[in-house]
């Protein structure tokens, strides 16, 4: 199942036939979202849900023909709107101004709102210290609250790196990871809402399938469409294997069925399996070295992964370099 009516093209009004996904159909898209928000709107009427004002998120389902060989990551993608909804609440993470467990984290909490109001930032609701997650959400209970507690977590880019292993597998199973942001930016408000533009897709080999959020029902349809063609543009360059790897496309809500958007029937025989190596640090290499414990006899070798190899040097080529070196 293929649709052709309409080549989406790109903002520069250029056809997008170089990324391979020239057969979507911006109508059959519209359509599709119209019976998406059609479709859980009398879902909710017709279950006397508590919270039918409350919006419900729309993700895109994708699926790959190769399951990929790839270690656990995510990929952030910059979308044209925001799926950020009027009721949701946003969290974020910054840094002490005074280390230690014993060190009160209210005067923090409260330098933070004052740089917040004065940049004119409304959208953050909550700030978290990194002295208050250390002592208030050091158990696993407390950290699944936390998740429940918002919707979106943002980070002050300098403790992002000590933060991660903080905070536990729960934000990885809720795909809650905070953004990172430049706290110390001229431009503190156009920052935030750059980054909540993000939307997070979780990479693995566990499965065919990937999902990520691309709206809610309170959008409009339009910025619909130009999230989902956006994060399509981005997963043609970034998603593994490329857009020949990709199945098909669906849109859903948690309480609706997933409308196709993009399918083919290629033979998975055409396409390789795509590998992921891991992303290492430029440090991330074996070092080699004479083992001093046996100058001149053995050479040592040590793998990032601490695996430890130790090779004799050949008794022939020993007495050629101490006979040189005694000459």
């Amino acid at each position: 199942m293929r649709m052709l009516d309409d080549k989406v093209k790109d903002d520069n009004n250029e056809d997008i036939d170089c990324l391979n996904f020239n057969d979507l159909s911006k109508e059959h898209i519209l359509q599709c979202v119209n019976i998406i928000c059609h479709l859980t709107e009398e879902k909710l009427k017709s279950n006397n849900a508590l919270f039918e004002d409350e919006s419900q998120s729309i993700f895109m389902q994708v699926t790959c023909i190769r399951v990929p060989k790839t270690p656990r990551r995510f990929m952030r993608i910059l979308l044209p709107y925001s799926i950020i909804s009027s009721n949701d609440e946003v969290a974020l993470f910054v840094g002490d101004l005074q280390r230690g467990r014993r060190r009160d984290y209210e005067p923090t909490i409260e330098y933070y709102e004052n740089l917040l109001r004065k940049h004119g930032c409304t959208k953050i609701k909550s700030i978290i210290p990194m002295n208050q997650v250390k002592t208030e959400y050091d158990q696993y209970e407390l950290k699944r609250k936390l998740v429940g507690s918002y919707d979106y977590f943002l980070v002050d880019g300098k403790i992002a790196g000590h933060l991660s292993h903080l905070l536990g597998k729960e934000f990885y199973k809720k795909r809650k990871l905070p953004t990172s942001i430049r706290m110390l930016s001229k431009d503190l408000k156009h920052e935030i809402e750059y980054a909540l533009r993000k939307t997070v897709m979780q990479i693995h080999s566990y499965g065919d399938t990937h999902i990520v959020q691309v709206g809610h029902t309170f959008m409009k349809k339009k910025e619909i469409l130009e999230n989902i063609l956006a994060t399509c543009r981005y997963l043609s360059k970034n998603y593994p294997g490329g857009w020949v790897n990709i199945r098909s496309i669906r849109i859903k809500t948690s309480i609706s069925l997933g409308l196709p958007i993009y399918m083919t029937l290629k033979n998975k025989c055409l396409v390789d399996v795509p590998v992921m190596q891991p992303r290492r640090p430029k440090a991330y290499h074996n070092v080699s070295g004479e083992l001093t414990t046996a100058p001149g006899i053995a050479t040592v070798t040590v793998t990032p992964e601490g695996d430890i190899t130790v090779k004799k040097i050949k008794r022939r080529i020993f007495l050629q370099k101490k006979n040189l070196q005694n000459k």
